[in-house]
């Protein structure tokens, strides 16, 4: 984990925004780098995607409180992989 995943995955969670409109009541959100930090220090290139799915769902829905979808979920945990194991 690095500055550069951080950052590239506050972007990613900052266009799906699960949160919706909720966000706007959470002060401290921060485009979400604290859940982006938890995600990727959970996750290591040994993950697969169904692996790495389960960590943002879990950490999400622990963070706010919410149902987070599994197709979404799935689709970002592809974004993540992708760029955790990319040279």
């Amino acid at each position: 984990m690095n500055e550069k995943h951080i950052k590239k995955l506050k972007v990613i969670l900052n266009e799906w925004n699960p949160l919706g409109d909720m966000a706007s009541q959470i002060s401290d959100l921060d485009d979400y780098e604290t859940e982006a930090t938890d995600i990727l220090f959970h996750t290591n290139k040994k993950n697969t995607v169904e692996q790495i799915s389960k960590i943002i769902k879990a950490v999400l829905e622990q963070a706010f409180g919410i149902n987070v979808d599994n197709e979404k979920s799935v689709a970002v945990a592809n974004e993540v992989h992708s760029m955790i194991n990319a040279k």
